[in-house]
């Protein structure tokens, strides 16, 4: 793929979905599923984690509240492991805390309050896909930019040889023309 391309097909893109409540599990399965979306599904943040090591994901979708770790906290650990993976925290409370944490430490990309719309989710949804092939373009673009600024240091490195060379052989045919033309004074004398 052309780093400048838009990859939004959904069955490219793999969702890994954290919730501890299975009827929310089998309900944002189902409704990403029919919109063509590739999704694993974990109720449990350190089976999450483990697939997270496995197998990328552009779009990482967690529940706050679980027993043993928040949303936040997994989400963070998330980020270290797939840091271009796009982070949405799923809550039935929103408060100003939460927002500000998921700010600081979790660089989450959008809230989803429970329960949410349809409409909502898949349009969040489709506009964090958008945002991982972003990324991953951008850091395709920039390691395009990084190897050709570093073939044209080398092409210039090159020339500036070059360029001391001919400077060289002009020094040369310089003295070679006063010796010739010096030659040619005492033959004319």
């Amino acid at each position: 793929m052309n780093p400048t391309e838009s990859n939004t097909d959904p069955k490219l893109h793999r969702i890994l979905v954290i919730d501890d409540e299975e009827i929310v599990l089998v309900g944002l399965r189902e409704t990403l599923a029919r919109e063509g979306h590739q999704v694993v599904t974990a109720s449990n943040p350190f089976l999450a984690l483990q697939e997270l090591q496995k197998q990328p994901f552009s779009v990482i979708i967690s529940d706050h509240h679980m027993p043993g770790v928040t949303g936040l906290e997994f989400l963070a650990q998330a980020k270290e492991i797939q840091p271009d993976a796009t982070r949405i925290l799923i809550t039935a409370v929103l408060s100003l805390d939460t927002v500000i944490d998921a700010i600081n430490h979790g660089e989450i990309y959008r809230f989803i309050v429970k329960p949410w719309l349809r409409e909502e989710l898949l349009a969040t949804v489709k506009s964090a896909v958008q945002r991982y092939d972003l990324i991953r373009r951008n850091s395709a673009l920039q390691a395009e930019a990084i190897a050709l600024n570093q073939q044209f240091m080398g092409l210039n490195k090159s020339l500036e040889l070059q360029m001391a060379r001919v400077a060289e052989q002009n020094q040369n045919l310089l003295k070679l023309n006063e010796a010739l033309a010096e030659n040619l004074q005492h033959s004319v004398q």
